[in-house]
C-alpha cells in the first residue's frame, strides 16, 4: 500500500512543481522554506514519553511523521522489532530490527491504550529536503529485517536522527543544550531514569569501557529519545553559502495525551532499598559478633550464603553477558571484573578440600574488604563511574567481609564463610 502511495506522491509532486515553474523549482538556497510546501509535504519529529512497562522504552522512542496533506496521505517510519524484547536480549543485540512505514493513525493507536502522551515537533526542511527524505524513508523501508540490534548505538533515535540528516542539503550543527547532560552513555542514561527506577544498577554492572569512558558526541547523545527536543532545541542547520535555519520549526509542538494515562510509579529511590540491605547486613552482623548463641549463627549462616550466591550472580551473569553480547557496551573490559570474579569461588572451593586456619581466613576476607574499598574510592577518583547503588551494594559486602574477619581472628568457633 505505501508503495501505490508512494508513485501517486511522486505523480502529485511531479505536476505541483511545473505548476509552481522552472523559477520556483531553483529557488536560491537562502531560502528557509518554500513558501506554500505545507501545503505538498510536513515532516515531524514525533516524540513518545518513556514508560516504566517495558525496558526498551525507558527513555522514550523517537520516530518520523511525513505528511502530504494535498494527497491525503500521513505516515510514521519507524524502527522497530515487532515485539517488546526482554532484558537480556537488549544487552546483547540478539533481535531483529527494521523501519517500518505504518498509517499515522494506526500508529499513535497504541501509545494511547499503553497512557503515553507523544508530542509531534515540526522539522524546517525545505520541500526538496523532505522529498529526499521520504524517498529514502521508503527505501529503506523495504530492504527487510537486520538480525541484530544495536539499543544503545543504532536506536530507534539514533537512527531516526541519522536519516534526518543525511538528507539535510546542509550540515546540523548542535548548540550549548547539547552540554546541559552528560558526556558517556553511562552517566546520560543513569541521569536520565528516575530515581526509582531498577535500571540503576544494571548499567553501572554491566557497561564496558565503551559505556562508562567513551565520549560522546554531540549526535551520539541521540541515543536517548527523551532529550531529543532539547537537543534539537538550539540546533541548527549551516548551509553550503553559511547561512543557518533552526532544525525545528518556530511553532508550538503538538501534543496528542492518551485518554487515560498510566499510573506513575511511586515506589522509593531504589537506593533507599539498598540502604536498607546495608542496615540489615549490619544488623544481622553485630548480633553475630555481640551474641554467639546458634538461633544467631544460623541467621549469619543464611546472611552469608545469601550475599555470596547475589555476588556469583552477578560475576556469573556479567561475564556471560559479555561472552554473548554483540555490543561493544556490554562486550569487553569492565571495570566491575576487577571486584566481581570468581576468585572468591576458587578460594571457596580450595578451603572446602584443603581446609584453612581461622587466621588465613580472616586475612582473605580483610583482603577483599581493603580491595573492595579501594575499588570505590579509585573509581570516585576518576569520575564518571559513580553510581549509588552500586557503591551501596559493594559497601554491603565490604561490612560483612571485615565482620567475617573479626568473628575469625576473636574466636575459634566459628561457623562457615
Amino acid at each position: 500500500m505505501i508503495q501505490h502511495k508512494y508513485y501517486i506522491l511522486i505523480l502529485w509532486l511531479s505536476l505541483a512543481f511545473t505548476a509552481m515553474g522552472q523559477e520556483a523549482m531553483t529557488a536560491h538556497p537562502k531560502e528557509p522554506v518554500i513558501e506554500d510546501s505545507a501545503s505538498f509535504l510536513r515532516a515531524s519529529l514525533m516524540i513518545a514519553e518513556p514508560t516504566h512497562q517495558h525496558i526498551q522504552s525507558s527513555f522514550g522512542h523517537a520516530f518520523l511523521r511525513m505528511q502530504c496533506p494535498s494527497a491525503a496521505l500521513d505516515y510514521c517510519f519507524s524502527m522497530e522489532s515487532g515485539e517488546y524484547e526482554d532484558f537480556l536480549d537488549i544487552c546483547t543485540g540478539n533481535y531483529p530490527n527494521r523501519l517500518v512505514a505504518v498509517p499515522t493513525a494506526d500508529y499513535l493507536q497504541p501509545f494511547d491504550h499503553e497512557g503515553r502522551t507523544v508530542t509531534e515537533y515540526a522539522l524546517n526542511l525545505r520541500l526538496e529536503e523532505m522529498q529526499h527524505l521520504w524517498r529514502f524513508l521508503d527505501r529503506t523501508s523495504l530492504q527487510g529485517l537486520s538480525p541484530y540490534h544495536d539499543y544503545f548505538h543504532h536506536g530507534c533515535s539514533q537512527e531516526i536522527m541519522r536519516y534526518l540528516t543525511l538528507n539535510l542539503d546542509g550540515q546540523l550543527v548542535y548548540g550549548d543544550a547539547a552540554q546541559q547532560h552528560g558526556n558517556t552513555l553511562f552517566l546520560l542514561g543513569n541521569q536520565l531514569l528516575p530515581a526509582n527506577s531498577w535500571l540503576h544498577l544494571p548499567p553501572s554492572m554491566l557497561s564496558t569501557t565503551d559505556g562508562t569512558d567513551r565520549q560522546l558526541t554531540d549526535d551520539e547523545k541521540t541515543a536517548f529519545p527523551c532529550i531529543i527536543p532539547t537537543l534539537l532545541s538550539d540546533a541548527s542547520i549551516i548551509d553550503a553559502d553559511g547561512s543557518r535555519r533552526p532544525i525545528l520549526k518556530d511553532e508550538a509542538p503538538i501534543i496528542y495525551p492518551p485518554a487515560q494515562h498510566y499510573a506513575p510509579n511511586t515506589a522509593p529511590p531504589i537506593y533507599i532499598w539498598f540502604l536498607l540491605a546495608l542496615g540489615v547486613v549490619l544488623l544481622i552482623s553485630l548480633l553475630g559478633v555481640c551474641y554467639r548463641v546458634a538461633p544467631v549463627h544460623t541467621v549469619c549462616n543464611v546472611l552469608d550464603g545469601s550475599l555470596f550466591t547475589l555476588y556469583q550472580l552477578i560475576t556469573f551473569g556479567t561475564l556471560l553477558i559479555c561472552l554473548f553480547s554483540t555490543l561493544p557496551t556490554t562486550s569487553g573490559w569492565n571495570w566491575n571484573y576487577l571486584i566481581y570474579n570468581p576468585l572468591p569461588l576458587l578460594i571457596w572451593i580450595y578451603g572446602k578440600r584443603h581446609p584453612l586456619s581461622a587466621p588465613r581466613r580472616a586475612n582473605l576476607y580483610i583482603c577483599y574488604a581493603l580491595w573492595l574499598t579501594a575499588f570505590m574510592v579509585i573509581m570516585f577518583i576518576v569520575g564518571g563511574h559513580f553510581i549509588t547503588e552500586q557503591y551501596l551494594l559493594a559497601l554491603t559486602f565490604t561490612v560483612r567481609c571485615l565482620f567475617k574477619a573479626y568473628e575469625y581472628r576473636h574466636s575459634t568457633n566459628t561457623f562457615n564463610p
